[in-house]
Parts: structure tokens; sequence; C-alpha cells
């Protein structure tokens, strides 16, 4: 493979020129002359080395996607198609401004800060803040911009972006009141702990209050996790002897999972229990029958993390901002009508 110095050579230019293109630095190279350096690059299969690169830009370009380990994950938060088309946005829109993605799963913040002096990330991502200490300590610890998903510290500098979780859980519950039910529950995991699903949890509640209907804590499951959760759930539900006609969900997994769980008990959907789910995630699409969720906009939610931290990399004293993502309902079949 040809050298910077030869490419240099071949094409009557100095190697800082090169270099100028290699590295995207913009007004110092004429259009015809970056032109002729990338044609004489791609026909040696020339591959500029990354740590070459960082030495002269002064930039990594890695972003870090930082990702915290669930005791009831494992496996990671992969396993979650929101988190996979999430994780799936952020390597396309990034990958088209140059930056490569890194994954770190992590437990604390010490962890985080280890994966900074050893990769020296241009920046990071931290998807689905479960502790809010542990959020806090990242933000007011860390050294690369960060912008964090679906959590706010109003007294730290911060770039977040969150959604309409309270109204989505108020969408999902005031939908099932106008169908006619009265007697509506909710499943989630960490309803109490968790931000995101306490906030959509709170919406359940503010729906409930406007048709002043007092919510029975039987019919609150917390601690419900993915699919297994949900069939869990959809067990005690039929072992009842009075259980609720509607359920709202954190997620679209946990309804899919309790759909299984009464569908494999021989009874239906929505006729026996109607479900309503939150992400608007494909599994929401291709069940039977297809689930009611809320939409949480997830390729605009990319767009908005990723602009925010590009521009955070560019603009130093760009620090802080939220920027609220709206929701709505998607309306399909696993919602009965009662009037």
């Amino acid at each position: 493979m040809a050298t910077i110095k030869e490419i240099a050579a071949e094409a009557g230019v100095s190697r800082m020129t090169v270099s100028n293109v290699i590295n995207h630095v913009k007004g110092k190279v004429s259009p015809e002359t970056e032109k002729r350096i990338l044609e004489i690059m791609e026909k040696h299969h020339y591959v500029p080395s990354m740590a070459a690169r960082s030495l002269t830009s002064k930039s990594s370009h890695i972003i870090g996607i930082l990702l915290p380990l669930y005791h009831h994950s494992p496996s990671g938060l992969l396993l979650s198609p929101y988190a996979a088309y999430l994780t799936g946005y952020f390597e396309e829109l990034l990958r088209a401004k140059d930056y490569y993605v890194m994954f770190c799963s992590f437990s604390g913040v010490e962890e985080v800060l280890r994966f900074q002096r050893l990769w020296h990330p241009d920046g990071m991502i931290q998807m689905f803040p479960h502790d809010d200490a542990i959020t806090y300590d990242l933000v007011t610890r860390t050294e690369s911009p960060l912008v964090v998903l679906d959590r706010y510290f109003d007294d730290l500098n911060m770039l977040s972006v969150c959604i309409e979780d309270r109204k989505g859980g108020y969408l999902a519950t005031r939908h099932c009141l106008e169908a006619g039910h009265r007697e509506i529950g909710f499943a989630g995991s960490n309803i109490h702990s968790s931000y995101v699903v306490g906030q959509r949890y709170q919406g359940y509640l503010d729906a409930l209050s406007e048709f002043g209907i007092t919510p029975r804590p039987e019919w609150v499951f917390d601690h419900v996790y993915r699919v297994e959760g949900g069939i869990a759930t959809a067990e005690k539900l039929l072992q009842m002897d009075h259980h609720p006609s509607a359920v709202i969900t954190s997620e679209d997994l946990i309804a899919c999972g309790i759909m299984q769980g009464i569908q494999e008990h021989g009874y239906a959907v929505p006729e026996e229990i109607s479900l309503v789910g939150f992400d608007n995630s494909v599994p929401a699409s291709v069940v039977t029958p297809k689930l009611t969720s809320v939409n949480q906009f997830i390729r605009k939610k990319a767009e908005c993390a990723t602009g925010m931290l590009l521009r955070a990399i560019e603009e130093p004293t760009y620090r802080k901002e939220k920027q609220i993502i709206d929701v709505d309902l998607v309306c399909r079949d696993s919602v009965r009508r009662l009037n």
C-alpha cells in the first residue's frame, strides 16, 4: 500500500496537503486537488491509519454508546428491539459523519471513565439512564461531550433528549377509557425507581384521575421485564378472581409477553384482556392481533441526539440543552371497544 509521501509525490503536492484531505480540513485544498488526491488514494487502495489521524487531528473519531448493565438482563440491552433500532440509527448517522461507534457496557461511573482514558472518544451518548445517582455523577465527571437520553437534571449543565413519557402513558390509558374500559391495570419495569417508567405510570394515573377512577394496587405489576415477565404477568392476571379488562404496559415486549401468555391458556386478546404497548417497535405490528402502542419516533430521537452531540464536539461552550420529542398513539387491534 502506498504511503502519504508517495501519494503526495504522485499528486504533485505536499504531504500536509494530503493530510488535510485525509482529515477533512476545510478551506485548505482546492476541490480539483482534493479530487485528484482521492482518486490516487483509491487507485492504491490507501486506508489512513486511525492512530495517525488521531495524532494529526486531535480526534479519535470514536463515539461511545453507553449501555448500563442490568441485573435482570445480563445479555445486554441490545436484545430489546427499541435499543437495537436506536443504536442502529446512531451507527448510520455517525458513520455518515466519519465517526465510529464503540459500545461501553457499565455498572458504575468508574467503568465509563476508564473507557474514556483508554479510547479517548470524541463524545458519548448514554442510553437507558437506570440510576439517577450514577447518571448525575457521570454528567459531572465526564471529560467528553455527553448526551443523555431520557433524563435531565435542571441544576446541571447537560445535554439531553427526552420524550413525553407521561403524555404517552396518559394517551394509552385514555384510549382504553374512551373505549369504555374502567378497570385498567399497568405493567412495567422499575415503576418506582426508573424515571422513564415512572413517568409513563404517572400518565396512567393522570388519565384514571381525570375519569374519577381510583387505581387498584393489585392491578399494578412492577419489575416486569421483557417477554418473559409479560408471560408471568398473564399467569397472575388469569389466576385472579376478577382481573382488569385492559392493561397498559411500559414497553411493547411486556405487552407481547402478556398476549402470548393469555393466548397459550386458550384466551384471546382483546376479548379477554385489552393491551397497549409503548415504543411502537417492530413486534407491535407483527403479533396477532396487532398491538396498539405509543409511538416515540425512535429515528427522530437518534437524529436529535446525534445532532446535539456533533454540535457539542465542535462547540466546547455548548453543554446545556434539553430537547423533548412528542409522542402519539398508533391504534391497531389490541383494544376492545366496550361501548
